[in-house]
């Protein structure tokens, strides 16, 4: 199971398992149902609470390798893979808690790479967002799009993933807003949620976050974390660098 972290912020009062098992047999289908073309929902305001992180999230991971779904170098001897949902609360609570420390500690250095495995299981917001953070791994910002995406998360399927969001964060990253619209759409990504979503069943993952670490080109492994803290991942990380 997924650790037990901090209640997550107080807007999110739905704080039901996120259980991909039941989830997982309606993946296609919802993914069928492709947002090709983005819906703009009324009302100017985001449906979203910013956090420090900011719209801007470049420059944290600045100096960074990004490739595709992937954070860090290549040669790094350990990957981690994180099952996320962006519309999760506890998925944004290890945005603002551990993720950091991570990065820092270990991706910087080149001792650990991530790798960003994006579901959408919690309704349209949720598949919208990752639509546009995958597309936005075409233009190898990813990272600091996923990140600006839970900076302003919205209460669950309130609408909160708009097009006037989703356009600002992109001209806040450095992104090429039409691009980003076309690879949203196009049936690449779609491929990609469908893999992530069939990887997702075939290794059981029963919510988000959930976390695998893979040494080398191993069988990745489920890991556990007491909590979200970057103390709860050292010894994780640490275990699988000395292997």
């Amino acid at each position: 199971m997924p650790p037990k972290p901090r209640k997550p912020p107080p807007r999110h009062a739905d704080t039901r398992k996120r259980n991909l098992l039941v989830a997982a047999a309606g993946a296609v289908v919802v993914v069928a149902a492709l947002v090709v073309v983005s819906i703009v929902v009324s009302g100017g305001d985001d449906g979203g609470t910013t956090t420090s992180t900011g719209g801007d999230s470049t420059s944290f991971f600045a100096g960074i390798p990004q490739k595709g779904a992937e954070l860090g170098s290549q040669s790094a001897p350990v990957t981690m893979i994180q099952f996320e949902d962006l519309q999760c609360p506890i998925c944004r609570a290890y945005q603002e808690d551990g993720f950091s420390g991570v990065v820092e500690d270990y991706v910087r250095p080149g001792k650990v790479k991530l790798r960003f495995a994006g579901l959408a299981f919690l309704g349209q917001d949720s598949e919208k967002a990752l639509r546009y953070a995958l597309a936005a791994g075409n233009q190898g910002k990813l990272w600091p799009y996923v990140a600006a995406l839970y900076a302003s998360q919205g209460d669950e399927n309130s609408g909160w993933v708009t097009d006037d969001l989703l356009e600002r964060l992109a001209n806040e990253n450095g992104l090429d807003w039409d691009r980003l619209q076309t690879d949203a759409a196009s049936s690449e990504v779609t491929q990609q949620i469908n893999a992530t979503a069939a990887d997702a069943a075939r290794k059981q993952v029963p919510g988000t976050p959930t976390f695998f670490v893979q040494i080398g080109n191993g069988q990745p492994y489920v890991v556990q974390p007491s909590s979200l803290s970057i103390d709860a991942f050292r010894p994780i990380l640490d275990d699988a660098l000395d292997q």
